[in-house]
């Protein structure tokens, strides 16, 4: 059975692109971090963003494994990748890929097949080491979007917003989800849990 740990990364900077962590994403990253310092992995990989790849490197410290990137683990859009998109119009875009999985947007892709890209990233990693422990560090919308996929929505914490007419499910700044994988099957240990930053 392989185990993951599924980490987003900590609060960003307020600005479009590829923003940094801010003060308060590092202070975060830095407790998640010496949290995790109880759990043993076998690698650590993160999504190509700024705000990921700091996240895990702090976590990484303390393990003594090397920070690999793969853009499977990308979220289905990202604010600054259209030119002149007001982060507004970005989240009215986002709330469409919400309340309709298959929809894709102008600059993106679907909710279902961002979930489908980390679902096949993970049972690609369980195929080459099927006991093998692993932290993701991502997006919140990336841990989302797979566990969409991959559980009944009944059985997660899915918020409804009835004024934008959608429903997503909410995975805070630096959360934690761990999930294990055997024999095809997915199995929740723990959903967004931030219980480490108090």
């Amino acid at each position: 059975m392989s185990t993951f740990y599924l980490l987003r990364h900590g609060a960003k900077e307020p600005i479009p692109g590829d923003p940094p962590l801010s003060a308060q994403g590092l202070k975060q990253a830095t407790k998640t971090a010496i949290h995790m310092k109880k759990f043993k992995f076998d690698s650590i990989y993160a999504s190509p963003f700024t705000r990921t790849k700091q996240t895990a490197a702090i976590v990484a410290e303390f393990h003594n494994l090397p920070v690999q990137i793969d853009s499977r683990l990308v979220e289905r859009m990202n604010w600054g990748d259209k030119p002149n998109q007001t982060f507004e119009n970005f989240m009215q875009e986002w709330a469409k890929t919400d309340a309709s999985r298959t929809y894709e947007p102008s600059n993106g892709k679907s909710s279902y097949k961002s979930g489908e890209s980390i679902r096949n990233f993970i049972t690609e990693l369980h195929s080459q080491n099927p006991k093998q422990s692993t932290l993701i560090v991502t997006h919140g919308g990336t841990i989302g979007d797979l566990l969409r996929n991959v559980f009944v929505e009944t059985d997660l914490p899915i918020i409804a917003d009835p004024e934008l007419n959608t429903k997503y499910l909410e995975i805070a700044e630096s959360s934690l989800t761990i999930i294990k994988f055997e024999n095809g099957n997915f199995r929740r240990k723990l959903v967004g849990s931030t219980t480490h930053l108090s």
